[in-house]
């Protein structure tokens, strides 16, 4: 069986999923693709201003569209949104066109790692723990369902994040863009 053409990395807020894509494009010469930044891109303004303008659904169905284009190309490392899980073909997707990581992070290091980001529109409420622990109870199960890997982030840096996933990795060579 050939490997897959791209790797995506899964996983809640927090995590580290775009921090660590890039760090492993470079290391494998493949290209990064971030796909909050895609949606943000498509819309013509952070995710903050498009929940609040048009809401959630609005969001997901630029997810969808950016997760897909993503995933048609090769040599690709895709940092994902931490709901990317929620839309059965998204999931259906990543399975079959990347080589899936989940990052997990407790919710402890999420605190931590959030404490000062005011850009989340999902943490926007007062109790952002229980924020956390609510999506962790939904969305767990469906990273796990598509995950080959769980690479757990808490207490390490990036870079040690990244050699972490490098490890977990079939065989890659850059592929062809």
């Amino acid at each position: 069986m050939t490997a897959p053409p791209n790797i995506a990395l899964i996983g809640p807020m927090g995590s580290g999923k775009s921090t660590v894509a890039h760090q492993v494009a470079a290391a494998l010469g493949w290209t990064a693709i971030d796909i909050d930044a895609e949606v943000e891109a498509r819309a013509g303004c952070p995710i903050s201003a498009l929940f609040a303008a048009q809401g959630e659904c609005a969001f997901r169905a630029l997810e969808h569209e950016a997760l897909a284009d993503a995933l048609a190309g090769r040599g690709r490392v895709i940092a994902t949104g931490g709901g990317v899980v929620l839309d059965p073909a998204n999931r259906d997707r990543l399975a079959e066109r990347a080589h899936v990581l989940w990052l997990r992070a407790s919710i402890d290091s999420q605190m931590g790692r959030l404490a000062t980001d005011t850009q989340r529109p999902l943490l926007a409420g007062n109790d952002r723990r229980a924020t956390l622990q609510r999506l962790a109870a939904i969305r767990e199960p469906l990273y796990a369902s598509i995950a080959e890997a769980v690479v757990d982030t808490d207490g390490l840096d990036p870079d040690a994040v990244a050699a972490r996933v490098m490890a977990t990795l079939p065989s890659m060579e850059p592929a062809a863009r």
